[in-house]
């Protein structure tokens, strides 16, 4: 596309007194060329309006091909007013270097007017000038000479549309204009402006031609000074895909043809995008209604968009759709089809608002039933989106504009469908067309159906245990369902159901803040989505979601605090979950505790006094940690494992068991949901339970990367455990670390006994990328195997058995309140350096003298290496080759460690790979 000044081309209007001056007059696609007489072709049919695929059509002209040539208008005020005759214009072959009407042969108080100027090579012509010009001070006639003959003087209607404040295009250099003509076919043109009116400067006549263009003006030889601009294709301009409802919609998408079936132009740059659709405004181009081919009327939109990209400075054509004589659809802007984005059609009213123009002149001739009808499916289509009434109103704050009919900051009970006329200072969409608004509305609302109308939320924000209302309009009666789920796990909460009958405003359906047993669900973001039925058809109804977040912390009354015991055996249970708070909605908000019921269900007796669980926080909001101790006791100053909003993250833990037969769990900062699983529990008492031995370097009993290649979702894996690497026949459970070794996405790796259905619980989770550890108790089949299930992305696994449980087995374990044992952050040496093996001690948990085997949560934060892995042993002994944990840079991580310790209680840490701080917090001992 180019668009070329004229250097020393002048068109001069003289007026009855005063100075000089410069008009410049767009020429662009208009109207006034004399009437075809040939019937519309068949091609010509209109797009089918349900459902019909985007018209593909053959390769069309583009609009960057087209060139805009403006003419700059000076207006002479010197020359006296005298004759009453109008003398025939004087007609040149090239574009006049200054063309002079004399006030005095105009006919008095009626217009002076331009001499002719030769149009052969051009299709539309526009007229525009300073955008802080007043519009009323500018009234514009124009006339084509086609064959020898002159038509009849026509206004050429200033549109007043300019783009919304605090919007991209308003940041631009945009000029304010007529609407475009198109004057295809015509020889010459001449413009008139009303007689002693005051007419801004810099009034340019703007001109948009093919290319043909360049090669006229070359031969003529004269000046070619241009005016660049420069085109940077928007990533929002579309291509032939066809576009996709940014909502889904009940209403099928018309028939359309996309920008590229009718050539668009890149465009200048990106419009801005609003987060709603409220309105239509309907539109004529005022254009002429001759054009008898599909082709003639898109080489109407292309002029059209390049006289508002080039001669206004907008990014783009103006609407968002154009319907035809024959009811074919064009879209306007990119991706109006899918977003709401914001148009320069109604000056104050762009925003949120459908603009769609009918292509032609309304003012005297009505639209056509097929025209009608796809503007009204268009307005049934993309307002159902937003669910719109067409027939109804919608609350709107105008922008304001100097055309606006309405000052900025004025609320409006606007129109669903309205004329541009109904905010503006102009005739369009012309008179017939105006008519046609009744008949719209009612077919897009008959189109659409039932519905809810503007439904919204009475609050999108509240306390927990708050009520929250679904409130709008229902044009039929409908039995609706409203469908809570927490968005970030996809867990649905509760279901209302009920009718609404037909209402213009007030409460459709009411959530409660209860999940469906009753109980108050956690803090968070919940989406509520209002579906329903039409109770006479049976139809379906388009449904609607928001969302509203709840907040608050939960902290129920303490539970009587009673003594932990020790000196107690461990029996195994079939792993089974004790808690999944997504189900309920029961997630714990920024300090908040509740506490868990883990005796007399799953296997696990009233009298056990502690227990082995696994415990996973899911859908956590941000950076935070967890805390289990037995309930009743005060709250540990240690935490079992750290965790973000980008993982699923888990960790062993056993845990005395506390008042009322609980465990607590903490959540310190954001929300989050927490799984526990149990794997078994511990009981006092002579050959009631199993004693642990430890194995003096561990025993790697799987890994996958050399031994039988990667686990995946499709089959489960028995590995041998009992028997082999020290570890006894007759052992019933193993303390064993299960790694996730670089998978490809998420999921998580099973590991229960052998013989027994995939259990529904965890024991790691997968960072797809890196390797995660996880070490926890895992009774074993009757044949001494651990069975390995996949769910998700396949992974290889690596089983690390750190010491077992059996009839043999040497120690007993003894619970205690958590208590940090270690922090390199608190104390003296800093963080471990890279392949550094230092020695660390948790005699500040105080353990006793026959204390043996310290039950550690190891935490490596602050890691600056991208992968390392801290491995922890007795002082005095080989390191072991198994690592007890895995970590990397930008997240915390806390494994289970059972460590042999001396007299002195130290315990020795090697980190691999960068910095990272050690903590260790104490969770009970074995001796």
């Amino acid at each position: 596309m180019t668009v070329r000044g004229r250097t020393g081309a002048t068109t001069t209007v003289r007026g009855r007194a005063g100075a000089a001056t410069t008009v410049a007059v767009v020429l662009g696609l208009g109207w006034l060329a004399p009437p075809a007489t040939a019937a519309p072709p068949t091609s010509a049919a209109p797009v089918a309006v349900q459902g019909a695929a985007p018209v593909a059509g053959e390769a069309v002209p583009s609009a960057e091909d087209l060139v805009v040539d403006e003419v700059p208008v000076v207006v002479d005020d010197t020359t006296p007013a005298a004759a009453t005759a109008v003398p025939e214009p004087e007609l040149s072959d090239a574009l006049p270097e200054a063309v002079v009407v004399e006030a005095g042969a105009q006919g008095a108080g009626e217009r002076v007017e331009s001499d002719a100027v030769p149009v052969d090579p051009y299709q539309t012509l526009g007229v525009t000038w300073p955008a802080d010009a007043a519009a009323q001070d500018v009234e514009v006639q124009v006339r084509t000479r086609t064959d020898g003959d002159w038509s009849a003087w026509m206004p050429l209607e200033s549109d007043g549309v300019t783009p919304d404040p605090g919007t991209a295009e308003a940041g631009r250099e945009v000029r304010a204009g007529t609407e475009a003509v198109w004057i295809g076919g015509a020889q010459d043109v001449q413009v008139a402006f009303a007689d002693g009116a005051q007419v801004p400067s810099d009034v340019r006549i703007a001109l948009v031609g093919d290319p043909a263009t360049d090669e006229a003006q070359d031969a003529r030889g004269e000046d070619q000074a241009s005016r660049s601009v420069e085109r940077t294709a928007s990533a929002t301009t579309t291509g032939d895909a066809t576009a996709t409802a940014v909502t889904p919609t009940l209403v099928p998408a018309p028939g359309i043809t996309w920008r590229s079936g009718w050539g668009a132009a890149p465009q200048l740059c990106a419009p801005d995008v609003a987060s709603t659709l409220l309105a239509t405004v309907v539109h004529h181009t005022a254009g002429p209604n001759t054009y008898s081919t599909i082709e003639e009327a898109k080489a109407q939109i292309r002029g059209d968009q390049q006289y508002h990209q080039q001669a206004r400075g907008w990014c783009d054509i103006g609407y968002n759709f154009l319907v035809d004589k024959w009811g074919n659809i064009y879209e306007g802007r990119a991706n109006s089809a899918t977003e709401p984005v914001i148009g320069v059609h109604a000056g104050g009213f762009n925003t949120a608002t459908l603009g769609i123009s009918m292509l032609g002149d309304y003012s005297s001739v009505t639209p056509g039933a097929n025209q009608q009808e796809s503007v009204a499916w268009l307005i049934a289509w993309r307002m159902s989106q937003y669910h719109r009434d067409p027939a109804s109103t919608i609350g709107y704050t105008t922008l304001g504009g100097e055309n606006s009919r309405y000052p900025a900051g004025t609320w409006l009970a606007l129109p669903v469908v309205i004329g541009h006329r109904d905010v503006a200072y102009t005739a369009c969409p012309g008179e017939r067309g105006y008519s046609t608004l009744g008949w719209l509305r009612t077919r897009a609302r008959q189109i659409i159906g039932a519905t809810f109308v503007n439904p919204s939320l009475s609050t999108t924000s509240a306390t927990i245990g708050s009520s929250v209302t679904v409130q709008g309009g229902v044009n039929s009666t409908i039995a609706w369902t409203l469908q809570v789920v927490d968005q970030l796990t996809g867990y649905e909460v509760r279901r209302v159901t009920g009718v609404a009958g037909s209402s213009s405003g007030g409460p459709i359906a009411t959530w409660d803040g209860r999940n469906a047993t009753g109980g108050v669900v956690g803090p968070g973001t919940y989406r509520l989505t209002l579906s329903g039925t039409e109770q006479s058809t049976g139809g379906t109804v388009k449904p609607w979601s928001g969302t509203v977040t709840l907040s608050g912390s939960q902290n129920p009354p303490t539970e009587q605090p009673v003594p932990l015991v020790g000196d107690l055996g461990f029996v195994p249970v079939t792993p089974a979950r004790l808690l999944d708070t997504r189900t309920t909605g029961g997630s714990l908000g920024p300090a908040s505790r509740m506490d868990l019921d883990v005796t007399g269900s799953f296997g696990v007796p009233d009298n056990a006094k502690a227990v082995a669980l696994n415990v996973t926080a899911v859908g956590t909001s941000q950076v935070t940690f967890v805390r289990v101790w037995p309930a009743g006791q005060p709250a540990p100053g240690s935490s079992t494992f750290n965790t973000d909003g980008r993982r699923t993250t888990n960790a062993g833990v056993v845990v005395g068991v506390g008042g009322g037969g609980k465990v607590s769990l903490y959540n310190n900062a954001g929300t989050t949901h927490l799984v526990v699983d149990v794997t078994g529990y511990f009981v006092e008492g002579a050959g009631t339970g199993s004693g642990y031995t430890p194995l003096a370097t561990g025993a790697r009993v799987l890994d996958t990367r050399s031994d039988g290649g990667r686990l995946t979702s499709d089959k489960t894996r028995a590995v041998q455990v009992a028997g082999r690497e020290g570890i006894p026949s007759d052992a019933r459970a193993v303390l064993v670390n299960v790694t996730s070794v670089m998978p490809a996405g998420q999921g998580n790796v099973i590991a229960y006994p052998s013989g027994g259905t995939v259990p529904t619980v965890a024991s790691v989770n997968h960072l797809p990328g890196n390797n995660v550890s996880n070490r926890s108790i895992v009774p074993l089949g009757a044949d001494g195997k651990v069975a390995l299930a996949l769910q998700g992305a396949a992974a290889d696994v690596v089983l690390d058995v750190v010491g077992w449980f059996g009839p043999t087995g040497e120690l007993t374990f003894t619970p205690i309140q958590p208590t940090r044992g270690w922090d390199t952050r608190a104390v003296a040496g800093g963080p471990l350096n890279q392949q550094e093996a230092r020695d660390l001690s948790v005699a500040a948990a105080n353990l006793p003298a026959d204390a043996k085997v310290a039950l550690v949560s190891l935490v490596a934060t602050g890691t600056t290496a991208g992968m390392t892995f801290l491995t922890a042993w007795q002082p005095g002994s080989a390191r072991p080759t198994a690592s007890d944990l895995n970590g990397g840079a930008g997240r915390d991580v806390a494994n289970l460690v059972a460590v042999p310790i001396g007299p002195d209680r130290g315990v020795r840490v090697y980190n691999d790979l960068g910095r990272t701080d050690v903590v260790m917090d104490v969770q009970g001992w074995f001796g």
